[in-house]
């Protein structure tokens, strides 16, 4: 058997290859045994065996990369995409004219775009018609590659609420309540709702600060979701409606500028989390592409957002990153860039690297599964040949990234199967 050097070279259906084993050898950790350089064996997409590097060829019966001494890796995990937009100025417009099939299309060249720059886990908040659902089903059945999506399909908001072209508009708590049990049905892997206007999305008509769900909504639609098993982020901007979904405990705020101490140290208490996007505000506030109005309104809240980072750090929230990708000028694999804000606030390279590999997926419920390098864990991993703890601008250098144990993308490295294994 001999697997490609490239395994997909863009967009499409995945080549038929049964074989999620390999044995990845000469390369060095960041996440486990961190000295010396190792051997990863990887069998039926997990990974079975990391031990120490042995010069003399193995005899195997899987195929055989040679990492040449670089960065083996967790595959990357962005807390918050949207997978329907396409990061230009103003991606609403795009939507605009497009056909839904057109818009799915699109989708999916994104989705490779991600796992191209090492992401291999995703969380889709808002996506129209509900795309975003389909778009994880068919990467789950193999029909196309991408990361592995964690889906909201629409967002929950109120009847003229944020993002209103991918919202399903509810008034009380009963209405709540329907679209909350309608998003699971559908398929939704987060309950995604807006508790405040934004920055980007509506021309007119909203305020980064003004309530728009009420605690009534929030708390009904996390304690139906919770019930049913599925976690929810909430939208938030202003003071009061974090506060709103502080109290009705819902799991992760997204961007959440006006956090305060009182605030952090609740969600902290029960074991809530904080997104804060930072990279996508900087964009939108600072370059003049952007619609005028988003740029006036980002400028405003700016500064709020590093003292919010600082509020959930004193409190031990955890955080973890996400990108906003497919928003104004952040392009589908823009979670470096985060990442790189994130350590601007005062992350060292090894906290900031965890905010996307364990603490993010301790975040989404998927810790024991992904995000680091262990026995047992999914072999989700990607392969850089400069310390990112040195410069996390090595991060961009991607050469290599296996989801669930298969290569997906390659560059630069070479596979071979010893002809001294057994089948």
């Amino acid at each position: 058997m001999r697997l490609p050097d490239v395994w997909v070279t863009g967009v499409g259906v995945e080549r038929k290859v049964s074989v999620a084993s390999a044995l990845i050898r000469n390369v060095r950790l960041l996440d486990g045994p961190v000295e010396g350089h190792w051997d990863v064996e990887i069998r039926e997409s997990r990974l079975r065996d990391i031990r120490a590097h042995r010069q003399a060829d193995p005899a195997t019966d899987i195929p055989v990369l040679d990492g040449g001494g670089m960065y083996l890796l967790p595959g990357l995990i962005d807390l918050h995409v949207h997978l329907v937009w396409d990061g230009s100025p103003d991606p609403v417009e795009q939507l605009s004219k497009e056909s839904t099939e057109q818009t799915l299309l699109r989708a999916t060249r994104h989705a490779w775009e991600t796992l191209a720059a090492g992401v291999t886990t995703v969380r889709d908040l808002g996506s129209v018609d509900d795309l975003a659902i389909d778009l994880a089903r068919a990467v789950e059945r193999g029909d196309v590659v991408g990361p592995r999506i964690v889906p909201s399909g629409q967002t929950i908001i109120m009847t003229g609420g944020h993002d209103p072209f991918w919202g399903i508009m509810v008034d009380g708590p009963q209405e709540a309540l329907k679209a909350t049990r309608r998003q699971v049905y559908r398929g939704a892997g987060v309950i995604k709702l807006s508790a405040t206007g934004g920055v980007y999305g509506r021309t007119e008509g909203e305020s980064v600060t003004h309530t728009e769900l009420n605690f009534d909504e929030i708390s009904t639609i996390t304690s139906e979701a919770h019930k049913l098993g599925v976690p929810v982020a909430a939208h938030a901007i202003g003071h009061a409606g974090i506060r709103n979904c502080v109290e009705a405990e819902v799991d992760t705020i997204e961007h959440g500028q006006q956090l305060t101490p009182e605030l952090a140290n609740k969600l902290a208490a029960y074991g809530g989390a904080l997104v804060p996007t930072l990279f996508v505000y900087r964009q939108i506030a600072q370059r003049t592409e952007v619609p005028e109005y988003a740029r006036v309104k980002a400028k405003t809240i700016l500064d709020e957002h590093k003292r919010a980072i600082e509020a959930a750090g004193a409190a031990i929230v955890r955080i973890g990153a996400g990108s906003d990708a497919g928003s104004p000028l952040t392009p589908h694999g823009s979670l470096i860039d985060e990442l790189m804000a994130l350590a601007d606030t005062g992350f060292s390279p090894l906290e900031t690297l965890r905010c996307a590999t364990c603490e993010a997926a301790r975040i989404i419920g998927l810790d024991g599964e992904v995000g680091s390098i262990e026995p047992s864990f999914v072999a989700d991993l990607i392969l850089v040949p400069q310390n990112p703890l040195e410069d996390l601008g090595h991060l961009r250098d991607v050469r290599a990234v296996w989801v669930g144990g298969r290569l997906v993308y390659s560059r630069f490295v070479s596979l071979k199967v010893e002809p001294s294994g057994g089948g």
